[in-house]
C-alpha cells in the first residue's frame, strides 16, 4: 500500500500525541523533525516500539531541523530529501501552556494578556519553516498547529500561508455538540454543528462559558439535529454554559490529546478520495476559525447557508481583537492591542505596538528572555515554581 509521507515538525508533546494515535493505524510513511535530534530518534523509538507491541510495524524516520534564520537553506535541503506530502508545524519557541505553570497569582495577571502578544514566539520558526518549503516542496499540503487563526493570516500577506490549522475552534465542537444533544436528550452523534470563532472563543468558552457579548458578534454557531436545522431553539447562554458546566475537561498537557485528535481528523482527510467535513483555523490564510471541507488534497470553507465569507472574517477579526492583536496589516505586520499590551508592559516590561514578519524572531528573543526572567524571579516568591524558567527554556527548542 502506498503511502504519504507525513512529516511533524516539532518533537514536543503535540508531536507525540499526535503519533500515539496514527501509529497504530500505520497510513503513513512518518518523519519526525526537530533541533534536538537525539530527543526525535529517541521519540521515533517509542513510537516504533509501542506499534510493535500490538504487532504493526512502523515506518518512522527522524531528522534535524533548525528554525533559525541562519539554517533556512540547510532546511531546504533536507526537506527536498524528505519531499512530505503533509507537513504539520508543532513548533513554537514556547509553548502556550508555560506560563500555566506559575504560581496561580502570576498567572492570573500574565493571563489577562490574552494570546495575542505572544505571536512572536509562534510566528518566528513559523516563518522560517514556511521559507524553506517554499524553496525546496511548494507543493507539500502544510498544516499549523502553532497560533494558525493568526499566524496563518499573517503568513498569507507575505505568500507563505500554510493551508489550515488544527486545535483551537476545532476542539470546541465535539463539546459543543454534546451541550446540544444534552439540551435536546439526544445522543451527540445525531447533531452537526457549524461554528465560526477565533482562538480567544474557543479558549474562553470551556472555562467559563460564553463571554460577555459586546456589540461585535465574536462568533457564528448554526446546528442540526438528525439533518433538520434547529439553530435559535436553545440560547447561546444555555448551550456554552452547558459546556463550560457539563463537559468541563482536563487542559495543559493532557488536554493536548483533543488537539492531537483535530490533527488527526485534518492528516487523515487531507487526501481522502471524498470531501469530509471539519473544523479548523486559519484555513486558506483567513483569521480565526471556520467549518472547512478536507479531501482530494484542498481544504475549502464549509460555512452555513446565510453566513458569507466576510460575515466570517468580520466575526473573526472581533475575536482576534479581543485576543490582544488589533489588526493585521496588508504587508503581515500586525498591531498589538493596547490593553492586552499594557498588561506585558506591567508583568514583563515588554512593550511591542506593532511587529513586522521580518522582524519576529527579534521579538521572540527578547520576550523569551524577558520571560525567563520574569518566571525566575517568581523563585522568590514561591517554591512550587522552583525549575520553571529551565522548564520554560525548554520549550524554546521548538515544540509544543
Amino acid at each position: 500500500m502506498h503511502r504519504k509521507k507525513l512529516l511533524i515538525v516539532g518533537g514536543g508533546n503535540l508531536c507525540l500525541q499526535t503519533l500515539q494515535i496514527l501509529a497504530p493505524r500505520n497510513q503513513f510513511e512518518f518523519h519526525v523533525a526537530s533541533r534536538n535530534i537525539e530527543q526525535a530518534t529517541r521519540m521515533c523509538n517509542l513510537i516504533r516500539l509501542a506499534a510493535l507491541q500490538q504487532n504493526v510495524t512502523v515506518e518512522i524516520h527522524s531528522h534535524r531541523l533548525d528554525l533559525r534564520e541562519a539554517c533556512i537553506g540547510r532546511n531546504a535541503e533536507t526537506l527536498l530529501k524528505i519531499r512530505p506530502d503533509i507537513i504539520l508545524n508543532c513548533a513554537s519557541l514556547q509553548s502556550w501552556r508555560v506560563i500555566t505553570q506559575l504560581p496561580a497569582e502570576r498567572f492570573a495577571a500574565l493571563d489577562q494578556a490574552q494570546l495575542g502578544p505572544w505571536l512572536p514566539m509562534h510566528l518566528a520558526p513559523a516563518y522560517a519553516l514556511m521559507r524553506a518549503v517554499k524553496q525546496s516542496c511548494p507543493k507539500s499540503l502544510v498544516v499549523n498547529a502553532a497560533f494558525p487563526d493568526a499566524v496563518n493570516p499573517i503568513l498569507y500577506k507575505v505568500g507563505m500561508a500554510p493551508d489550515v490549522g488544527i486545535g483551537n475552534i476545532a476542539n470546541l465542537i465535539p463539546a459543543t455538540r454534546s451541550a446540544i444533544a444534552h439540551l435536546y436528550g439526544c445522543l451527540p452523534t445525531q447533531v452537526c454543528a457549524k461554528l465560526v470563532g477565533h482562538h480567544y472563543f474557543s479558549h474562553c468558552v470551556p472555562r467559563h462559558g460564553l463571554p460577555p457579548q459586546r456589540l461585535e458578534p465574536s462568533f457564528n454557531l448554526t446546528y442540526w439535529i438528525d439533518g433538520e436545522e434547529r439553530t435559535g431553539e436553545h440560547s447561546a447562554e444555555a448551550i456554552f454554559g452547558c459546556v463550560a458546566r457539563e463537559f468541563s475537561r482536563l487542559g495543559g498537557v493532557e488536554g493536548q490529546y483533543l488537539t492531537a485528535m483535530s490533527a488527526v481528523t485534518v492528516l487523515e482527510n487531507l487526501h481522502a478520495e471524498h470531501e469530509v467535513r471539519v473544523h479548523g483555523p486559519g484555513p486558506q490564510g483567513l483569521p480565526g476559525g471556520y467549518p472547512v471541507k478536507v479531501g482530494m488534497g484542498k481544504v475549502l470553507l464549509d460555512l452555513p447557508y446565510g453566513v458569507t465569507r466576510e460575515e466570517a472574517i468580520q466575526v473573526n477579526e472581533a475575536g482576534q481583537r479581543l485576543d490582544g492583536i488589533q489588526l493585521i496589516r496588508a504587508d503581515g505586520t500586525a498591531v498589538f492591542g493596547e490593553a492586552q499590551m499594557q498588561v506585558m508592559q506591567r508583568e514583563l516590561n515588554f512593550a511591542m505596538a506593532e511587529m513586522r514578519v521580518s522582524d519576529a524572531a527579534a521579538w521572540a528573543e527578547e520576550l523569551g528572555s524577558k520571560y525567563l526572567a520574569y518566571a525566575g524571579d517568581t523563585q522568590h516568591h514561591s517554591s512550587h515554581h522552583t525549575g520553571v524558567a529551565a522548564h520554560a527554556a525548554g520549550h524554546r527548542a521548538f515544540a509544543c
